[in-house]
């Protein structure tokens, strides 16, 4: 009697234990689902909070702070901006951040703003075509940003020029299309190399040719392109 008394316990207690791990884990999953509360112009992507491309002003450079699960970072969208200097030659740049932010010239160091505080804005003209890198940083981190200005001269740049601003180009279109593995500037072969997930090779008769000309309407100016086939990375 004592010993089937025993084994009733026992599985009444696997029981309420396995129907507490179930709601724990059902909660866990239900908060990981749960929407963000994002400011105005902002959208929920991959759990965080980032501007919505759609909303952003052209020719504007969004400084923001992105709240993972154990700290906040620096983030500034889009990393790469491309302008029309006969369109609009200014770039402004929109602190929404937490601290107030810098922005250098990292290709010469000839140009730069000092200081943007929260919720304040500053802005910079472009009077050349070409290739410029830029740098936001606060007192404690850092981020990359890349400008490309096109004009018709474009094409009197040196090559090495019109690839870095190729690459600028189609880089900014990672993430957007599913094929596209990496963008480089390749060394055996002067132009910009695009690597295409090999597995297109089976979707497309000349595979090579199509994503050729797909990459290469992309550039409004001529530089070589390079398309190259190879497995996508992954992260461990």
């Amino acid at each position: 009697m004592k010993t089937r008394l025993l084994i009733i316990i026992v599985i009444l207690a696997i029981i309420i234990a396995s129907v507490i791990t179930y709601g724990f884990f059902t909660l866990e999953s239900e908060s990981e689902l749960k929407p963000l509360l994002c400011g105005k112009n902002f959208i929920q992507r991959y759990g965080e909070c980032h501007p919505d491309p759609q909303l952003l002003e052209p020719n504007t450079v969004l400084i923001y702070s992105v709240t993972g699960n154990y700290n906040t970072r620096l983030a500034i969208f889009p990393s790469t901006i491309i302008i029309n200097l006969e369109e609009n030659n200014t770039i402004t740049w929109i602190n929404q951040g937490l601290s107030k932010v810098t922005v250098s010239d990292l290709d010469r160091g000839l140009w730069g703003i000092d200081e943007i505080k929260p919720s304040m804005q500053k802005s910079i003209q472009f009077n050349n075509t070409g290739f410029y890198s830029f740098l936001v940083v606060t007192d404690m981190e850092g981020r990359q940003g890349r400008i490309v200005a096109l004009d018709d001269d474009v094409n009197s740049l040196s090559v090495s020029n019109r690839i870095q601003m190729g690459k600028a180009i189609i880089s900014s279109h990672l993430g957007e299309h599913p094929e596209l593995v990496s963008v480089g500037g390749g060394s055996a072969e002067i132009g910009v190399h695009v690597t295409i997930n090999k597995k297109e090779l089976e979707l497309h008769e000349d595979a090579k040719s199509y994503y050729h000309e797909k990459y290469r309407s992309m550039i409004p100016f001529d530089v070589p392109i390079i398309i190259e086939f190879g497995e996508p990375i992954e992260m461990d």
